[in-house]
Order: C-alpha cells, then structure tokens, then sequence
C-alpha cells in the first residue's frame, strides 16, 4: 500500500511537472514581445506532439495550414480536429477559461498557426473602427480589433494611422510590399510574416504577384 501511495504521488508531480506555459513550449517559438503582445510561432512537424500546455490569457489565433489535429484538454478524452488555412480566431483564455491540452498533428503536412497573447490587463479602444475597401472587420473585441485585408494582383491599400498601432501578418503565400512611415519598404513573401506599424504611421500595402492576397490587420488598443 505504501508503494502503491508513493508510486501515485510521483505520477501526479510528474503530470504537474509537464506542464509548462504556452510561451515555454518547445514548438511555440516566441519571435516578438512588448508590453502589449507576445508572438507565438507555432510549427508542428507531421507525427508530432506538444507537451501539455497553458494557455491564461485572451489570444488570436492565425492559422497557416489545413491539417488534421487531435487535440486533448488535460484530464479528457481526446477529440480529432482541422485547422483551415486563413481562419482567424480569438479565445478569452484568462482566467477562468484557462485551458491547459496539448495537440498531435496526425496528418502528413506541418501544422503551423500563430499564436498571440494579448498580455494589456485592461484594454478599450478609444479609436473608432476602421473601414474602406479591401477591408473587413472579422473579430471586435477590447484586446484587438482584427480585419482581413484582400488584395488582387497589383491592388494597393494606403492607410492614414493616427493613434493607431497595429500588426500586419501575412496568411498566404506571394508577393507584397509594405512601406511604413519613414522605413525602408519590406517585402513580405510566405505565412505568418508579421511587421509592426507604430502609431501615427502611415503606411501603404500592395500586391506585387499575380495572385490575390490576404493579410490579417490587428489593431491594438
């Protein structure tokens, strides 16, 4: 009976032990932090598993691939899932949604999604919404405002920030180039290429390729 106690107690701080934070994860690669957010690149290969991770605090998630997942939520059964490339989804992960799972990629493609905490305790938007073409509010919330940006071969989209800061991610693969306030132009190329535009910078966007293009634009309070 005493080994049979002891043997528990080790299994219990062996399954506390697998739990790290999200940002610790070793397939969540961080890439960008500020007092605002934390960027999260995720990259699965086919076959692979997470550790058991926590999530604790309000996300966006972007998805890059379509690839078929089995998720498991710490304690349950574990349920088979799909990621669709292009999907952008936000989860108040605070507490007392905190979620700990990890995440098996069980097809023969990457899974890769990007992962962004919003760290700011309280956020509210002063600003009002954005609008114009080629622009389409997709998640409204007081941590980010998020909207799809589409762009047909040689379209531009031009835009006068004021007070605003946002994050620009590429979701599809081709040919765009971004100027931003008094920066060089940078091109953007592949999924999950991100580039900050700080306040008060204006900044144009345009499709360079032959294919049409889409671009997720956060809007951080």
């Amino acid at each position: 009976m005493r080994y049979l106690t002891t043997l528990a107690v080790l299994l219990s701080a062996l399954q506390l032990e697998s739990q790290v934070l999200v940002n610790q994860e070793p397939r969540h690669h961080p890439v960008f932090e500020n007092d605002k957010i934390r960027i999260l690149d995720v990259h699965l290969p086919p076959g692979d598993t997470t550790q058991y991770h926590v999530h604790h605090t309000p996300s966006l998630f972007l998805f890059f691939s379509n690839t078929n997942i089995v998720t498991q939520l710490q304690g349950a059964s574990a349920t088979q899932g799909h990621t669709t490339a292009g999907t952008m989804l936000y989860e108040n992960l605070a507490s007392p949604h905190v979620r700990i799972h990890r995440v098996w990629n069980t097809d023969s493609a990457e899974l890769h999604v990007m992962d962004i905490e919003l760290l700011e305790k309280d956020s509210v938007f002063s600003q009002t919404k954005l609008n114009g073409p080629n622009l389409q509010l997709m998640i409204d919330t007081g941590w980010v405002r998020v909207y799809k940006i589409t762009l047909d071969s040689q379209k531009s989209l031009s835009l006068k920030n004021k007070n605003r800061s946002f994050v620009l991610v590429e979701m599809n693969t081709g040919d765009a180039q971004l100027q931003s306030g008094h920066r060089p132009s940078a091109a953007a190329s592949i999924p999950g290429t991100y580039f900050l535009i700080n306040s008060g910078e204006i900044f144009s966007l345009k499709n360079n390729g032959i294919n049409k293009m889409e671009f997720a634009l956060l809007e951080l309070p």
